[in-house]
């Protein structure tokens, strides 16, 4: 499966739009491509970029991916695809300067450009006033393409002169997909994908080694509430505590757990549905033979309520120790 196939499964109505504005040689001059981190938008910028200069095209593959253009593209070395990015905090009036200088300059190998602005919510008002006139008067044979997770940051000004192409949040199986693609075991990479915010996020994660003890850590307080386990109360003392030091990190925590009383509620409604946490298939199988679904729903809410709790100035391990004493009392 190529690239276009692969974003098309990602964000199927952004790349639809651009397919048929290619197809019908009516792409717009200018892009704002919004949306949370992970979800394709710099792979996006890439293929669009291909999309100018691929020397193999195809109706059926815009960018082929693998000729000397497409490569050089993706491996950020064409010399008329142009990436701006903060330098440090922010987009500097410096960096803009720069940029426009080297833009206005003819192509090197062709009349056509790409400037691709990742993070351009990061652009001091003086570099985004800057690239106004720019933006509004382009060259003839320019792309411009603004990347941001915070669009309500760009000055009004610029957006009104951009087409905005919103980019959804990655389908839960697609989201697997991408991780599994990564290289990540697909166990790990359903966990990841239901409690990562974005990509980037769970690829951090699954380097993290206090992810995978937190994991472990989960897991070990679920069999010893319902199995043969540790005791959870000292549980919580000895091994919870020391790994979820703050609220974040406990917030973490019962959304792992969380995933564990939701896998057992799937199981019990439908016998195809397949587990995210895969490794623990088996033993929640086994739970719902013993356990009702109105069981089930009064744990959940009750971790929940744990959840809604933090906020509060309450004390961590008091918050999880009534935890356990109301799963346990019930």
């Amino acid at each position: 499966m190529g690239r276009q196939a692969d974003l098309l499964a990602m964000q199927p109505i952004a790349m639809q739009l651009f397919i048929k504005s290619i197809l019908t040689d009516r792409l717009a001059h200018g892009y704002l491509l919004e949306g949370a981190r992970g979800t394709g938008k710099k792979r996006t910028a890439k293929w669009l970029s291909q999309t100018r200069f691929c020397l193999e095209k195809s109706d059926d593959e815009l960018a082929c991916g693998t000729c000397n253009n497409c490569l050089r593209i993706e491996n950020d070395n064409h010399p008329d695809v142009h990436w701006l990015e903060p330098d440090g905090n922010s987009i500097k009036i410096d960096q803009v300067r720069e940029l426009k200088q080297e833009l206005s300059k003819r192509g090197m190998e062709s009349d056509r450009k790409v400037l691709i602005i990742d993070s351009a919510d990061k652009m001091t008002v003086q570099s985004a006033n800057s690239l106004l006139k720019f933006i509004e008067e382009p060259d003839g044979g320019m792309l411009i393409l603004f990347l941001t997770a915070s669009p309500q940051q760009i000055l009004p000004t610029i957006q009104s002169r951009l087409q905005p192409v919103s980019f959804r949040a990655l389908p839960f199986e697609a989201f697997v997909s991408d991780l599994i693609a990564q290289g990540i075991l697909e166990q790990k990479a359903r966990v990841l994908a239901s409690v990562a915010g974005n990509a980037e996020q769970a690829t951090t994660w699954n380097e993290d080694e206090w992810f995978a003890e937190a994991r472990n850590v989960t897991v070990k307080l679920y069999e010893g509430l319902h199995h043969q386990g540790v005791d959870p109360i000292l549980l919580i003392q000895e091994s919870w505590m020391p790994v979820f030091k703050d609220k974040t990190q406990l917030h973490l925590g019962l959304e792992l757990l969380l995933l564990l009383y939701r896998d057992r509620l799937h199981l019990s409604l439908n016998d195809d549905y397949r587990p995210i946490c895969m490794e623990q298939a088996s033993m929640l199988k086994q739970d719902i033979l013993r356990k009702s679904l109105t069981d089930t729903t009064a744990e959940m809410e009750i971790i929940l309520g744990a959840k809604r709790k933090l906020d509060s100035n309450m004390n961590t391990q008091l918050l999880m120790e009534q935890l356990v004493l109301k799963i346990q009392g019930r």
